[in-house]
């Protein structure tokens, strides 16, 4: 047989404002690494066994009942949809975060709260939520250097010569000339070898209508001067 008063007296230790922000902590990160992994593991476990002992321990002390187990339940359920059933709807997600939240704070306050009760029960909010802050801030920090996580980040370089560039060289440009199709001021598009070109300039406004050289080709940006001579932009072009 179980003694009655040792669960109570169990229950009055797991629903103590020192352990009950532990469980509520833990029951949260749970449930994020849950929703992160996509499939039920370690921390569903975790999540689950932590909110069974936050709200088990209230139940037995009269301050939860079975309308908060309900939406305990609720929640939890709405969360599991989101997850396997409906990833990355969101609303349902919600939802269930904010049937969960229900819960919790109707199990700190319990019936008919007094002041008492209501800062007892922010104080409890309060430390499990300093609690989850600071681990993620803990794990944000250790990513970085994690052998298992290493790869969320991405720490080598991508420059031009390593061999990466957005967009393909036009090198068959470089030192031809052209004719403005707009006003510069700096960047516009000019005629090129019978192609419209998006070119910018290298800081100098060079009006419509004038002769421009390819000096430099940068994937999709082609960066032009004044031609020594101008030449003539077609009438057709030009109306362009």
């Amino acid at each position: 047989m179980v003694d009655p008063a040792g669960l109570e007296v169990l229950a009055q230790v797991f629903a103590s404002p020192i352990i009950a922000p532990l469980l509520l902590a833990l029951g949260i990160l749970g449930l994020v690494f849950e929703i992160k992994a996509g499939a039920f593991g370690l921390g569903g476990l975790v999540s689950l066994l932590s909110f069974a002992l936050f709200f088990g321990s209230h139940f037995l002390l009269g301050m939860a009942g079975w309308q908060e187990i309900l939406l305990l339940g609720l929640g939890m359920l709405a969360l599991a949809v989101e997850v396997f059933l409906l990833p990355g709807v969101g609303v349902i997600g919600i939802l269930g975060v904010c049937l969960l939240g229900a819960a919790v704070v109707f199990a700190l306050l319990g019936a008919g709260p007094t002041g008492g009760d209501v800062a007892g029960a922010l104080g409890i909010l309060g430390a499990s939520l300093a609690l989850v802050v600071a681990v993620f801030y803990a794990w944000l920090r250790h990513l970085p250097n994690s052998h298992r996580f290493a790869g969320l980040f991405h720490t080598h370089q991508t420059d031009r010569a390593m061999g990466y560039i957005a967009a393909p060289q036009r090198d068959e440009l470089l030192g031809l000339e052209g004719v403005a199709l707009t006003d510069l001021r700096p960047s516009g598009t000019a005629m090129i070898a019978g192609e419209r070109v998006d070119v910018v300039t290298e800081g100098d406004f060079i009006a419509l209508g004038a002769a421009v050289t390819v000096v430099r080709t940068e994937g999709y940006r082609q960066v032009v001067r004044p031609a020594h001579h101008q030449l003539h932009l077609p009438a057709d072009k030009a109306d362009t």
